[in-house]
């Protein structure tokens, strides 16, 4: 068959050309690599078979009406917009969390290899990034992308976070949850504790029980290796 043969038959029956079809997978493709936040937009351009980011983003344009990162940074915006993360995390919080490890693999991944290093303060982002086979940089926009913040603030909070329920529901010292939570000393600690939590942790040991995320979290990591 003929080259015009093609398109006479294609265009009579989808209203495409060949080109035209084989561009239109190109940007679909090109969509689902921009809402992955996986990749940056020049691996995306090459990827989509295109000579040079400026070829790309402006075939991008004309077929969206906008960027590609304006495309990301709308999907960023949106996906964050609903986003009610706060330290301590509430109960509410928690079934986000669920909901987005269920729909993302790797998250429900990086949840177990945090929560066995919560207590190693040498711990970094670089070996997590190692042990779920991506780059740092890539790991960074995946987080981004789902929590509106970058992976060492995520770590950070978790650490928090487990601190706290150490210091409320456990009773222990500030010394104890500090080494506990992996932090390198009850400097460490204080300084970020009383930005999240509004008080010290020693004050913080007085408060009533509040939800523990970081145990249920512990319970759905135990539940899924069961399985």
């Amino acid at each position: 068959m003929s080259m015009a043969q093609l398109n006479r038959k294609l265009s009579a029956q989808i209203d495409y050309s060949p080109a035209k079809l084989i561009l239109h997978y190109r940007m679909e493709y090109a969509k689902q690599l921009l809402d992955s936040n996986s990749h940056s937009i020049e691996e995306i351009a090459n990827q989509c078979g295109f000579n040079g980011l400026t070829s790309f983003s402006r075939t991008f344009k004309q077929e969206f009406g906008s960027s590609p990162s304006e495309y990301r940074k709308k999907a960023l915006d949106e996906t964050t917009e609903l986003w009610d993360w706060k330290i301590p995390l509430s109960e509410n919080c928690f079934d986000q969390l669920l909901l987005l490890k269920a729909k993302n693999r790797w998250l429900a991944k990086l949840f177990t290899i945090v929560i066995d290093n919560l207590d190693n303060e040498l711990f970094s982002i670089e070996e997590l990034a190692s042990k779920l086979f991506i780059s740092s940089s890539n790991l960074n926009r995946k987080v981004q992308h789902l929590f509106g913040f970058s992976t060492a603030r995520l770590v950070r909070d978790l650490r928090l976070q487990h601190a706290a329920e150490l210091l409320s529901t456990q009773n222990k010292s500030v010394t104890e949850a500090a080494s506990l939570a992996g932090f390198f000393d009850v400097a460490h600690l204080s300084r970020y504790f009383k930005q999240n939590f509004g008080c010290s942790p020693g004050e913080y040991r007085n408060v009533s029980v509040f939800f523990s995320c970081i145990d249920k979290l512990k319970e759905e990591v135990i539940s899924q290796i069961a399985k």
